[in-house]
């Protein structure tokens, strides 16, 4: 069975290979075989016209990934190949709807517009809504374009819907988990001597958050070897399902009606960002302050002055007060903290490139934990970014 990915870029903007390389890899480890994958400019309608009839007569799927940069209508001349009306599709208003209310922002009503025949694919992640489009012996799926979106949309329903049309019998997995990686790899090694090397894995990396992504037969033995992995691992794995620590942590929020408040100084803000780029983050956040300087420290968490003197801004005592001067002060549950040196040089302190203090708080007290950070500086600031929001997750998933 022959699958096909066609994206659209804008010439102007940076490849993003990463980008590219975790679409296929969805695919891939689900045990979808890409026959072939173009990236179209995103001003060449003809071209994509043209590829979408060969298409038609030479693959069994075709997946598209619809780009918000296209300058010519995609859907138009996919209604023109495919020989059918596009009209407006109950369901996908109703997703459309419920997220224009969630977010109080207004969407194009082209979102809900699909081929009659039909069937939506729900993106709970944003508002452009996906669609599968069946013609004889050939499929062709349309999907918004963001990585965090898409990816959901594959493991849910693009997956299935092609392993059932194949008549496959895989079975797949995935795990998220932060933490040591050798601790990771001596687990999978433990497994596959433990139950066979009848799955196929494959384990990616970004700034300490790990996706591990399995493929059972389905008559196998997957629900022992995925109790074993977790069990080995514990808290550190943070999901059993594709998700960020961002959206994992606002699910958490959302479930035990907790709100947030954070306070970041080297990290910037990247953490609170994580969480209300979900819709409804606003019943869940308190607010984001980004403290840079020992001045906003004093004056806006309670810092006292004589600790900063003493212990310097990147110190344990620091975040800690942080995080306690929101829980004091503001109107949360939870409160997040951070305080480091992402480089490239140190500051007058001569502490070194990496250091980072965060804290991670309720009423009932304050833990903060201490790290020494590798890479360069946006490399430090991710990590730290997502190691705050795994302490976090796994904080609150205990209460």
């Amino acid at each position: 069975m022959k699958t096909s990915l066609i994206f659209f870029r804008d010439s102007n903007k940076i490849f993003n290979a990463e980008y590219y390389a975790q679409i296929s890899a969805c695919f891939e480890n689900a045990g979808v075989d890409i026959s072939g994958m173009e990236i179209l400019s995103q001003t060449d309608d003809l071209c994509f016209k043209r590829r979408l009839s060969e298409y038609k007569d030479t693959v069994d799927n075709l997946i598209v990934f619809d780009s918000q940069d296209l300058t010519f209508d995609l859907k138009a001349i996919i209604s023109e190949v495919m020989d059918t009306p596009m009209v407006e599709n109950d369901s996908a208003r109703k997703f459309l709807d419920a997220v224009i209310k969630d977010e109080g922002k207004a969407y194009s009503d082209a979102y809900a517009l699909m081929p009659i025949e039909a069937t939506v694919i729900p993106n709970l992640r944003g508002a452009e809504q996906g669609f599968i489009l069946d013609e004889k012996n050939f499929t062709l799926a349309v999907l918004p374009m963001p990585l965090r979106e898409v990816k959901s949309m594959c493991e849910k329903y693009v997956l299935p819907y092609i392993e059932k049309k194949s008549g496959g019998r895989k079975k797949r997995f995935v795990l998220k988990y932060f933490g040591d990686k050798q601790a990771l790899e001596d687990t999978f090694e433990r497994a596959k001597q433990q139950y066979g090397a009848n799955f196929v894995s494959s384990i990616t990396e970004l700034n300490g958050d790990f996706t591990i992504d399995m493929c059972f037969p389905q008559e196998g033995y997957s629900n022992d070897v995925i109790r074993f992995i977790v069990s080995e691992l514990k808290d550190n794995i943070y999901a059993e399902f594709d998700t960020t620590l961002g959206e994992r942590l606002f699910d958490i929020l959302k479930l035990k009606n907790l709100k947030l408040s954070t306070a970041e100084s080297f990290t910037g803000g990247r953490i609170i960002s994580s969480v209300i780029s979900n819709a409804g983050a606003s019943s869940f956040v308190d607010e984001g302050v980004v403290s840079y300087s020992n001045l906003s420290k004093q004056i806006r968490l309670s810092v006292k002055r004589e600790d900063l003197v003493r212990e310097g801004a990147v110190s344990s005592i620091v975040a800690y007060q942080m995080c306690a001067g929101l829980i004091r002060g503001g109107n949360c549950d939870v409160a997040i903290a951070t305080t480091g040196i992402a480089g490239p040089k140190s500051d007058n302190s001569a502490k070194p490139v990496g250091l980072c203090y965060i804290a991670v708080g309720m009423k009932n007290g304050v833990h903060t934990y201490k790290y020494q950070l590798k890479g360069n500086r946006e490399e430090i600031t991710e990590t730290a970014k997502n190691t705050a929001l795994f302490l976090a997750i796994k904080i609150l998933k205990n209460i």
